[in-house]
């Protein structure tokens, strides 16, 4: 089966290094491999230092290929038709032609599509890795993580199924409304976005979250780490880019970054233990060519296989308790080996947790369905630890430095 290797991240950490460096050496494994971007930005091209195509792969080097996804180009290819009548729909409401060709690409499509043909060369029997260079996290995350809710689940389906119908019957006294291509487009989707949703829950498929050793990249990167493990997705792996190096010789101005990045990773090591951290340190030079990125990735990840699934255990999950006629209830769990210390302490800022245990500390982001619940009662099971949240309200009680309390308002 291919393996799937999907890189993400906030913009500006470098994701398109570190996908290109490891489809690079991947490659040079002896492994062929097709490095893909679906990023609207495209700089994939630029990093290899050769031009890629749009349509198709590229042979870029011995057993590497590469392919930049133009969502305009897959929307004309799969979409056509359904493009074609949302733009004349908005034009004869009086939108300029011009404006309503680019209000016909719905938000999100452009994400989905881009993976749909992920998942058609991983379907192909082509290749045996291919690799992701994604567009900066936010909704590609959330396309990722759920693609049926787009299409109402079954829901959605059925109506539509239902319209086609209505439609096939108003159709010779209406002219504004959608032909046979629109409709076998729209079913086509739907069935594509369904097996979308299970390839990219299986186990060949893998996220790997870049981040920088800054403050903002950190908050959205727990954010998203908590986001995929609730969600069901393999991430197996968080990477630490452009670490500045330990050198005597930079002087008092680079001590301070070097030893601010330092206060940073500390922070990151402990925010997403137990899953595997990779670190790269800023290079003498670009990493600019495939001889160049291949460097990167060795001096990335030693003696561990790239290619390999790095970690398989979801860290963080959500169980959901509902009785009838009672408030939510929830438990989130944290995977915690091997702790030495059965006092845990829980301190709540707005939407973070930080969770103490001994000399084990971690800050994660909750998910938003938390966000107005009660934190009430915890244990620890089996080195898994069950915080209980229940819906309401929350207010909390300041003076309580070393432990935040919270009651129901």
């Amino acid at each position: 089966m291919t393996r799937v290797i999907i890189y993400s991240g906030k913009g500006g950490t470098g994701k398109t290094t570190l996908s290109a460096a490891t489809a690079a050496v991947l490659a040079q494994s002896g492994r062929r491999t097709l490095v893909v971007s679906s990023d609207p930005a495209h700089s994939l091209a630029d990093v290899l230092g050769m031009d890629i195509s749009r349509d198709r792969p590229i042979a870029l080097s011995p057993g590497l290929y590469g392919l930049e996804i133009d969502t305009i180009y897959e929307w004309r290819r799969n979409l056509g038709g359904f493009q074609q009548f949302i733009a004349s729909t908005y034009s004869n409401r009086g939108i300029e032609r011009s404006t309503a060709a680019e209000l016909a690409n719905q938000p999100g499509l452009d994400e989905i599509l881009a993976l749909q043909r992920v998942m058609t060369e991983a379907q192909s029997g082509r290749w045996e890795a291919i690799v992701l260079d994604t567009a900066p996290t936010g909704n590609t995350l959330r396309l990722l993580a759920y693609p049926e809710m787009i299409i109402g689940g079954n829901a959605g389906k059925k109506f539509f199924r239902v319209y086609r119908g209505l439609t096939n019957m108003a159709r010779p006294f209406r002219r504004d409304l959608p032909d046979d291509s629109f409709f076998s487009e729209v079913g086509t989707l739907l069935d594509r976005m369904e097996q979308l949703a299970g390839f990219l829950l299986s186990q060949q498929v893998s996220i790997r979250l870049v981040l920088n050793p800054e403050k903002l990249p950190l908050l959205e990167t727990r954010r998203a780490y908590t986001f995929l493990n609730l969600y069901g997705l393999l991430l197996d792996a968080v990477m630490i880019n452009k670490i500045l190096p330990h050198r005597a010789d930079l002087g008092p101005y680079f001590d301070y970054w070097v030893n601010l990045q330092q206060g940073y990773i500390d922070e990151i090591e402990a925010s997403f233990a137990p899953t595997p951290l990779f670190k790269t340190v800023l290079q003498n030079g670009e990493p600019i060519g495939v001889e160049r990125l291949c460097a990167v990735a060795q001096a990335t990840f030693g003696d561990c296989d790239p290619g390999a699934l790095l970690y398989d255990e979801r860290p963080i999950w959500l169980e959901q308790w509902n009785d009838d006629n009672e408030p939510g209830l929830y438990e989130l769990c944290l995977r915690l080996p091997f702790v030495e210390s059965d006092i845990v302490e829980l301190e709540r800022d707005g939407a973070d947790l930080t969770v103490t245990i001994g000399r084990l500390q971690r800050c994660i982001s909750l998910p938003r369905i938390l966000y107005d619940c009660t934190l009430g009662n915890h244990r620890y099971d089996d080195g898994v630890l069950r915080l209980e949240f229940r819906e309401g309200e929350v207010s909390y009680i300041e003076d309580t430095p070393d432990e935040v309390q919270v009651e129901a308002a």
